[in-house]
């Protein structure tokens, strides 16, 4: 009798499924956790599928460190997180370090290692653990880089913000100085609209001369030129 085949095994995927628990996401277990915290038992322990839907609680004020995707991070504000010295690519202390150069380096060898590994796989695809394994140090040295830029990066955004205040003041000045002439410039229209007002009402009131007319013709165009100055006063 043959013996049976051994069970088809698949191999381990780069980029593994997420945990079993996100099936318990769901609308249904939503509204029952709503429920729950709007009943008297708010404070009883709660099923495992809607204990899932609660976020886990912040580390502790004076804790050390937290756990992230398994890894112990260092929990201290005035320094970015690094890495052992033995996996470090570079030296960190190097006075002038350019991290811009040191970057366009970092991701130059992850384009060649990827061209590496493409050729283990066509090869000999059971070889691909090292080369995984250069990948993962390549992207951690990448990431040390770019926390160590975020000091740089936080000064640049301050600056940015500072002039962009500058500017929108130095707008809000010229916009003032440009109403200041306008305002200046109607004062003085309205004026000469009120001496020439009062020359025509020095003449008199009988009489039909054409130098009357023309004259209470001008009034009235500098009348018609006032209110279209006031109505575009209104509108600055």
């Amino acid at each position: 009798m043959a013996e049976p085949d051994p069970p088809f095994q698949l191999p381990e995927a780069p980029f593994p499924a997420p945990p079993p628990f996100w099936r318990h996401f769901t609308v249904a277990n939503e509204e029952q956790l709503t429920k729950h915290d709007s009943t008297e038992q708010a404070d009883s322990k709660l099923p495992i599928p809607l204990a899932y839907l609660r976020p886990p609680p912040p580390p502790p004020i004076l804790a050390e460190n937290y756990t992230t995707f398994g890894q112990k991070q260092v929990i201290d504000p005035t320094k970015p997180s690094s890495l052992p010295l033995d996996e470090l690519l570079f030296d960190p202390n190097q006075p002038k370090l350019d991290h811009a150069f040191l970057l366009k380096k970092l991701t130059t060898s992850l384009l060649l290692n990827f061209l590496e590994l493409s050729t283990i796989l066509s090869l000999n695809p059971t070889q691909y653990q090292e080369k995984l394994d250069d990948f993962r140090q390549l992207f951690l040295n990448v990431h040390v880089v770019i926390n160590m830029y975020r000091p740089h990066q936080a000064r640049e955004s301050a600056k940015d913000l500072l002039e962009s205040r500058l500017e929108d003041g130095q707008r809000e000045i010229d916009e003032c100085d440009n109403l200041k002439l306008k305002i200046q410039t109607f004062l003085d229209e309205v004026a000469q609209l009120q001496n020439k007002t009062l020359a025509v009402d020095g003449l008199n009131g009988n009489e039909k001369s054409s130098s009357g007319r023309e004259i209470k013709d001008d009034k009235m165009e500098e009348q018609r030129r006032l209110w279209k100055m006031v109505q575009d006063m209104k509108d600055v």
